[in-house]
């Protein structure tokens, strides 16, 4: 992924980024917008998911149709994807939060998304 500034406009800042196999994902914020990025092959049907995370929360698994897996967590934001999960794209499963003091919670995970 390539970004570039023209004009008077801040540095784009890149983050989240998740590299894993043929899928790549991040978040682009720019004056204080953000664009999702998600890139994988054309046959693969994949759920992405954006949500916000306070500082006590140090990782999150997401498990929604018989899949789990770990969150990117940075600024506050935390993103995940997965294979073969809600055509509708929804999350359907749950978000277990591990939080700073050893404890987890877990919630359902449409209530956490953006």
């Amino acid at each position: 992924m390539s970004c570039r500034s023209t004009g008077s406009g801040a540095e784009p800042v890149i983050s989240n980024a998740d590299l894993r196999g043929k899928v790549a994902s991040t978040v682009v914020t720019r004056d204080g917008r953000s664009a999702r990025c998600l890139d994988g092959s054309d046959d693969e049907e994949l759920n992405y998911v954006v949500g916000w995370a306070g500082s006590d929360v140090k990782g999150i698994t997401v498990r929604d149709h018989g899949h789990t897996t770990g969150a990117t967590i940075q600024d506050g934001r935390f993103t995940a994807w997965w294979p073969d999960g809600d055509p509708d794209g929804g999350i359907t499963g749950t978000l277990t939060l591990h939080l700073a003091d050893g404890s987890t919670h877990t919630v359902e995970g449409d209530s956490r998304l953006d």
